[in-house]
């Protein structure tokens, strides 16, 4: 079954469970303006409260993943400016809140904004031909956006290596550095991500929605966070499985992540209590 919709410049359709998100400005290299991100965000946000779909893949049309952002239709102020950086952030959100396989479709070059949008999905099938990387600084910018999504997938020297030689990875040394899964010639890209979009298809969605947000969770955590983390999210996994009712385990994980909430502020409670008996009286 396949069903389609238009938002803006991004297409959405879903085709057998998985939905299908296509940056369609390919005379523009699919550079991402204000509306497209915020239609991304919308068409992800619909895409996670569809039961029936599984997996989503993000791809561009034409012969151009995406190049990054286009900050000049912002306009000349700084209100226009913040509210382009905030859609773009809001659409990386969308996208880790997503509680599905993301799997990009990098039809071709990934460049800067494009690159950070890679390097955010869960798994990445790239045309043969294609480059990744992140330029910004031959034009005179810095990855700045970029810089907040890509820190944690590449090594501090080959991050800056990037940046300041704007220095571009061929297909073959995005896989070598594990940013990408798999090297395709570009007619197969599309039909490879769908195929590992799918690939969860017969899993409980609730617990794959379950780990993955565990996941995106702990990166921000220190390691005796994530562990509290994972213990909690363990305990509502085997229970919801021993009772065998996929609604109770929905219900579970909302609960968890009530759990995971009060855990952190209780966190923060002892350690401001920490501080306070640390620090000791004040003299003036």
């Amino acid at each position: 079954m396949t069903s389609n919709s238009s938002l803006g410049t991004v297409e959405y359709r879903v085709e057998d469970g998985v939905a299908i998100l296509t940056l369609t400005r390919c005379e523009a290299d699919n550079r991402i303006t204000q509306q497209m991100a915020e239609a991304g965000a919308a068409a992800l946000e619909a895409a996670r409260q569809d039961r029936s779909v599984t997996g989503c893949v993000l791809t561009g049309e034409g012969s151009v993943f995406c190049t990054g952002g286009d900050y000049r239709r912002a306009g000349g102020t700084s209100i226009g400016r913040l509210e382009f950086a905030r859609a773009f952030n809001d659409l990386a959100q969308a996208m880790v809140r997503l509680g599905k396989p993301l799997v990009a479709a990098v039809n071709g070059n990934a460049h800067a904004g494009g690159f950070s949008l890679v390097a955010l999905c869960d798994l990445a099938v790239v045309a043969e031909d294609a480059t990744l990387g992140l330029p910004e600084a031959a034009h005179g910018l810095f990855p700045l956006l970029a810089l907040a999504l890509v820190k944690d997938c590449l090594p501090q020297k080959i991050l800056f290596d990037m940046v300041y030689r704007a220095r571009l990875l061929d297909a073959t040394e995005a896989k070598s550095l594990y940013l990408v899964n798999d090297v395709v010639p570009r007619a197969r890209v599309l039909e490879a991500a769908v195929a590992l979009a799918a690939s969860t298809r017969n899993y409980n969605p609730d617990i794959i929605s379950l780990g993955r947000d565990l996941y995106y969770n702990m990166r921000c955590a220190r390691p005796h966070e994530a562990s509290e983390q994972s213990r909690f999210a363990l305990a509502a996994a085997l229970k919801a499985l021993e009772e065998s009712q996929p609604k109770r385990l929905y219900s579970s994980v909302s609960n968890l992540a009530d759990d995971l909430g009060n855990y952190a502020a209780a966190l923060c409670s002892m350690a401001d209590e920490t501080r306070r008996s640390h620090s000791g009286p004040q003299h003036a």
